[in-house]
């Protein structure tokens, strides 16, 4: 009755310190529903896809505000470039006054951003599929001319379920011996999938993360 009541003492004690623990692993883990750095179908941070040029400028001052000329979509703002925090702001017309924004995007590695389940720039391709319910990820080739990388399916995933807004590029790093035959093979193709087998011998990150305006 003793070892009993002895074991029972014991485990209440194991169930307390696990709470403690898990409390205080929770206290400690990175604020994902501050809005200043959460993305949702919204925007990006505090840049969100009702904003005008104008809106911009009064909320964060012209000095944080830096356009670009002669990129294939026209123009484009970005919000406190050569910083983590840089957001590039690409607008459906293609000169000033913005005032219709058609995507936010941020690339910065180090960048804050991240969606309440943590998803973010610099996460790796297996991690993606292991997010998406290991569904394969669609991509348009590395070696496309046009939006290289860029992730155009999800294939009814489960990231395609958790974040329904979630856009972005895939960026490569580095990779494997590939016999030179299969890679000619493999350039000629515009759109490839995570599951291909000279995909899995490539180092590939989350290299952008975008959120776009429903058309």
């Amino acid at each position: 009755m003793r070892t009993i009541l002895l074991f029972g003492l014991l485990f209440s004690l194991a169930a307390c310190q696990q709470k403690k623990t898990e409390k205080k692993q929770t206290a400690g883990a990175p604020a994902v529903t501050d809005p200043k750095i959460l993305v949702n179908c919204d925007g990006i941070g505090e840049v969100k896809l009702s904003d005008t040029q104008a809106d911009l400028e009064k909320r964060f001052g012209k000095k944080a505000i830096s356009v670009h000329e002669n990129n294939v979509s026209g123009q484009y703002l970005s919000l406190w470039e050569g910083t983590p925090r840089q957001l590039n702001i690409y607008w459906e017309e293609k000169h000033a006054p913005f005032r219709k924004i058609r995507y936010i995007e941020t690339g910065a590695s180090d960048a804050p951003y991240m969606t309440a389940d943590s998803l973010r720039v610099g996460l790796s391709l297996p991690d993606l599929v292991r997010r998406n319910g290991h569904m394969p990820l669609t991509f348009n080739n590395f070696y496309t001319e046009k939006e290289s990388g860029l992730i155009v399916s999800l294939n009814n995933g489960d990231l395609q379920k958790s974040n329904p807004c979630f856009e972005g590029t895939l960026e490569w790093v580095s990779q494997s011996n590939i016999y030179k035959k299969d890679f000619d093979e493999f350039k000629k193709r515009d759109v490839v999938e995570s599951s291909d087998n000279i995909v899995k011998r490539m180092e590939v990150m989350l290299g952008s993360f975008r959120v776009s305006a429903k058309k």
